[in-house]
């Protein structure tokens, strides 16, 4: 995993296998918090997290040539 701070932002690259993990990661918070109403996530962590899980998967599961970490973009 390699992060980067580009101005205001955060850039994270991350392998596949670190991708998939967190996918796995954001399931199972979601997952939780459905099954404790006491420890409901606020509706923007929810937000966040549903848009990383799908943002994820759907590049996890579009087969593409491997690479270590893509190059990041300059600031």
């Amino acid at each position: 995993m390699r992060i980067t701070r580009c101005n205001s932002e955060h850039l994270i690259a991350l392998t596949a296998s670190e991708a998939s993990r967190l996918v796995d990661a954001c399931a199972l918070l979601v997952l939780a918090s459905e099954a404790a109403p006491q420890a409901a996530l606020p509706p923007d962590m929810a937000t966040l997290l549903g848009q990383l899980f799908d943002g994820l998967k759907s590049a996890a599961e579009s087969p593409k040539p491997a690479q270590k970490h893509p190059s990041t973009p300059p600031c």
